[in-house]
């Protein structure tokens, strides 16, 4: 294991261990309502961390550490918390507190580690070193980001793989979480003295920055009339993608590299319709 991901999955165990015993040995009511509904709403924070919060990328402006997809998710102290309260719950035996909070706490510490237990349940593809016209072509369907962050670098000169990237990406059979991908290029711009930054902005912002290459997090919504995307760029709506802007092409349009065809030229629509407002820059 990364000595930056041990040290992340103590910290945060620690924490929600520690979360967790003050809420079951000091922050807690006598009354039974108020412990119950402590629990539900743990519970409930929980579950909508993980699905509207959990791995974004401007978790990384705030703990800006290679391994922020750990220290930023919140989910584990939710749980830990809720574990706690479970086991001050009144008119409830002892045996079924301690399965409730067992499993809260279970819940917590598997929130610490999905990162590592992602792989090891859905482990990825080898990966390679495939390219056509300084665009690294990803060899699978779920490593477009460490291709992508191959192009980035090698727009940077520095020589790195999509093979190289994957682990570093904690990428996985089902593909590479955001906080991932920030955490490849992060370290491996460290080792190249380089550092890292968020884009986060609007298109004009983009453009009048005019700072190029940029990894750009792209996506295809739901509901977008424009059916020349899915016809015949092939985007699948709510999925996920990583493509590189090199910058303007002779045309005016934004040179891309996106991995899964290689060089192409996007118009500042088609950039409206796909970029969402997040991206990697090296300095």
């Amino acid at each position: 294991m990364a000595t930056d991901l041990f040290v992340a999955i103590v910290v945060m165990t620690v924490v929600s261990l520690g979360s967790g015993l003050l809420a079951g040995c000091c922050v807690y009511s006598d009354k039974g309502q108020r412990t119950t509904a402590s629990v539900a709403i743990a519970v409930l924070a929980t579950v909508i961390f993980l699905f509207y919060a959990s791995g974004q990328l401007f978790w990384a402006k705030w703990i800006p550490a290679s391994a922020s997809i750990i220290y930023t998710n919140l989910a584990a102290i939710f749980a830990a918390l809720a574990a706690g309260w479970a086991w001050r719950l009144p008119n409830v035996s002892a045996w079924r507190r301690m399965i409730m909070s067992a499993l809260l706490a279970t819940a917590s510490l598997a929130a610490i580690t999905w990162p590592l237990l992602s792989i090891a349940l859905r482990p990825p593809p080898l990966g390679g070193d495939r390219w056509e016209n300084g665009v690294a072509m990803q060899t699978s369907w779920a490593t477009c980001s460490p291709a992508a962050a191959a192009t980035l670098f090698r727009a940077e000169r520095i020589e790195v793989s999509e093979s190289e990237m994957i682990p570093l990406c904690l990428t996985d059979s089902s593909g590479t979480p955001t906080l991932g991908l920030y955490r490849g290029v992060k370290l491996i711009a460290a080792k190249n003295g380089r550092e890292l930054e968020i884009v986060d902005g609007t298109i004009d912002d983009l453009l009048s920055d005019d700072d190029w290459p940029v990894l750009l997090a792209v996506e295809l919504p739901y509901g977008v009339d424009d059916r020349r995307y899915v016809e015949q760029w092939g985007w699948i709506p709510g999925m996920g993608h990583s493509v590189v802007a090199f910058g303007r092409a002779p045309t005016g349009e934004l040179l891309i590299g996106d991995p899964s065809v290689g060089l192409e030229q996007w118009s500042t629509s088609d950039l409206d319709v796909l970029w969402h407002g997040a991206g990697l820059r090296v300095k």
